[in-house]
């Protein structure tokens, strides 16, 4: 994704997310459920790193590279036990 400042998954904890969920449509959100569920599970079972592409309530996009340890309905938690509440990622590239 073009624009999105690269940090580390130990920065998330610097970052205060909106409430406001990043994606207006349903179809986009339905997308990024489905991603997120095949990013755990190839993170998870073949150790492959994941790039999460996250919205600032600013505007600013973020992108962070990890493997994902865990995807709740509302937070996905990165190496080192950092979470990313799911209302403020608007990609996943695996």
């Amino acid at each position: 994704m073009k624009d999105a400042r690269i940090i580390s998954p130990s920065d998330i904890r610097l970052y205060y997310f909106g409430s406001k969920d990043v994606l207006s449509q349903p179809n986009e959100r339905e997308s990024r459920e489905r991603k997120l569920k095949r990013a755990m599970v190839l993170s998870n079972c073949e150790h492959q790193s994941i790039s999460i592409f996250i919205q600032l309530p600013t505007g600013e996009t973020l992108e962070t590279q990890s493997d994902m340890v865990d995807y709740t309905d509302n937070f996905v938690v990165v190496k080192g036990g950092y979470a990313i509440p799911v209302s403020a990622i608007i990609d996943i590239d695996i």
